[in-house]
């Protein structure tokens, strides 16, 4: 059975008189224009979804080089991202912070590879080796929630998985979005500049040089 989580009850439980402001703050705002999380397999809270991934590999490490690369879609079927309850800021915003627990995207490549399957692995729930992969977005106190985008940033640990070997990045791939909703279904997070890939004896071999990450659609 999918358990869902209520926030507001919860809250209301904790602290009735918190609660009653929270009836007429942006937290209530929050809570009322966010998809109700669910339980994860872990046990803590979020979502699970299916997620399109668009990549564009470089080989060698010049991004200006005449050197073959390929734009490939990759999906995930079924991500698992932990998203923690709402805490207010000091300067009155309301930060939300997540981890992308499980993430696994396969494709195939038509160009630098062809016929060869293409993996991208992220998130502690893969592998507990691997570096967490976590994000966060503020809503300012002035900003209205579900009308007004709100820029949410993800710092990505990534673990590919190719013909050349397992390359993974040593400093995280900034994936950015200017969202409206949680989660956000049809709005994708989007690499700023480019992204080192190495191999596991240490050297430079690729370069992601564009990813574009979205949720299509949650599921159970």
């Amino acid at each position: 059975m999918t358990v869902t989580d209520n926030l507001r009850e919860r809250l209301r439980e904790a602290d009735p008189a918190l609660a009653a402001e929270l009836l007429h703050s942006k937290t209530s705002h929050l809570v009322d224009v966010m998809i109700p999380r669910r339980a994860l397999t872990d046990g803590s809270l979020g979502f699970k979804a299916r997620v399109e991934t668009t990549i564009t590999l470089k080989l060698g490490d010049d991004p200006a080089a005449d050197t073959p690369e390929e734009t490939m879609t990759l999906v995930c079927e079924s991500s698992e991202i932990r998203l923690h309850d709402p805490v207010l800021t000091l300067d009155g915003a309301l930060r939300l912070d997540l981890e992308t627990l499980t993430y696994e995207a396969v494709g195939t490549s038509t160009e630098l590879w062809p016929g060869e399957t293409v993996r991208l692995l992220v998130g502690r729930g893969i592998d507990p080796m691997m570096r967490p992969t976590f994000g966060r977005l503020e809503v300012g106190p002035l900003v209205n929630f579900g009308t007004d985008p709100v820029r949410s940033v993800q710092e990505v640990y990534v673990m590919a998985e190719t013909p050349l070997g397992r390359l993974t990045n040593r400093e995280p791939a900034i994936m950015h979005c200017d969202l409206t909703r949680i989660p956000p279904l049809g709005q994708p997070y989007r690499q700023q500049g480019n992204v080192e890939l190495y191999d596991e004896s240490g050297r430079l071999v690729c370069l992601k040089t564009m990813t574009e990450s979205q949720l299509v659609r949650l599921v159970d």
